[in-house]
């Protein structure tokens, strides 16, 4: 048989030979312009000469942007023989913007005239290494001797006392990855996963948990994740009696959560909407107050990190877990570096939990928890007649 007769009679020979087509170009036109016409090549020197636009294009400083390029430079400096590298200082510029714009792959390389998968590939390296790199320096568990200060400062700025911490969940919006079904399927009907985070007195996060499916609820991611488990443990020195302020009445150091979450010996949430007298309401008035620290923490990150109001087109959860963690350490160390935004400039955002957390049929640990929120109760009473 004739060989062009046998190709045109072979689909699959004829697609062979279509794709071993030789590429028209080892790299495209519009790359090479990188130095010449890319974002950062004409740029990013003009804006070091400015740190109020540096701050603004970058969402920090110069020198947390150089403190961070430090940190993690080792970590993402390629080398080739072969071809020009994208030098550490670009990589970090193009994922602080991917981050703080949520523009897609293809979008940012057109800007930084870099093919869109390498753009994918230097932001999945760069918040990975800005994450093995900078997490223990900047979101460490804070240890026993480190609690005091975290109380102190619940008590002086927010009027709770005993406090180690506020406890909250978010969803981030995400691609459905393959074969996942329904599990990342939230009761707002969209895909995600949840950060769960618990924040300090300066809105800093103390903790954080990432990725569980977006269909669980607040009290469900808690009592699956580690943190759980070390606070069942006495992490975070819950469980310390301290006596309330100006009183001989000893507590324990509690976190603050809303009805999502279980009501424990170390766990506050609120009294049911259902059963509120005046005292419940004094009571509920007051954890909600203390718990803006955490609503407005994840606030201000999304109000900087604008990645996290769109949808993360990744298709990796992992990769996502990832980028996410990330941006949460960005948050502690620009509030570490910078000192805390001001609030008032942010939208702090109310969370709304799916699932009240019901107790009933737990054991008598929740008895001894209705007697601590009594405690706190009866403490915020006395302080509204004092006023």
């Amino acid at each position: 048989m004739d060989d062009d007769l046998y190709f045109l009679e072979n689909p699959y020979l004829v697609r062979r030979r279509m794709q071993r087509k030789r590429r028209k170009y080892w790299v495209s036109p519009i790359l090479i312009k990188r130095r010449i016409l890319g974002e950062f090549h004409h740029l990013h020197e003009e804006l070091k000469r400015n740190g109020e636009k540096f701050c603004d294009y970058y969402r920090m400083n110069m020198e947390t942007f150089q403190y961070t390029l430090m940190a993690i430079q080792p970590s993402i400096t390629k080398w080739s023989n072969f071809r020009e590298v994208i030098p550490p200082e670009e990589r970090l510029a193009l994922t602080l913007r991917y981050l703080a714009t949520g523009c897609s792959f293809k979008t940012l390389g057109y800007s930084f005239r870099i093919s869109d998968v390498t753009v994918g590939r230097i932001v999945k390296e760069t918040c990975e290494a800005i994450w093995d790199n900078l997490h223990v320096l900047h979101i460490p568990f804070p240890k026993e001797d480190e609690v005091e200060p975290i109380v102190q400062g619940f008590w002086n700025k927010w009027k709770f006392p005993n406090c180690v911490g506020c406890i909250d969940g978010k969803h981030v919006r995400i691609k459905n990855p393959r074969h996942s079904g329904s599990m990342f399927r939230n009761y707002k009907q969209f895909f995600s996963i949840v950060l769960q985070a618990v924040a300090g007195p300066d809105y800093r996060f103390l903790a954080i948990h990432v990725g569980a499916y977006g269909k669980e609820s607040d009290g469900g991611v808690f009592s699956h994740s580690s943190l759980s488990q070390k606070l069942e443990q006495g992490a975070l020195g819950v469980g310390r009696l301290s006596a309330l302020p100006g009183t001989n009445i000893k507590v324990p150091y509690v976190l603050l959560g809303d009805e999502g979450y279980p009501l424990k010996t170390y766990l506050m949430r609120p009294f049911p909407m259902s059963k509120l007298g005046q005292s419940q309401t004094i009571f509920n008035k007051r954890l909600s107050k203390a718990r803006q620290v955490v609503e407005c923490a994840f606030g201000i990150m999304s109000s900087k990190w604008r990645l996290l109001q769109t949808s993360i087109e990744i298709e990796e959860p992992g990769d996502v877990d990832n980028i996410v963690k990330c941006i949460c350490l960005l948050h502690n160390i620009i509030i570490e570096k910078e000192g805390e935004e001001p609030v008032a400039s942010f939208t702090c955002q109310q969370t709304q939990s799916r699932n009240r957390y019901s107790s009933l049929g737990e054991n008598r640990s929740v008895n001894a928890a209705y007697s601590i929120r009594e405690q706190f109760m009866t403490f915020f009473c006395a302080e509204e007649v004092n006023d």
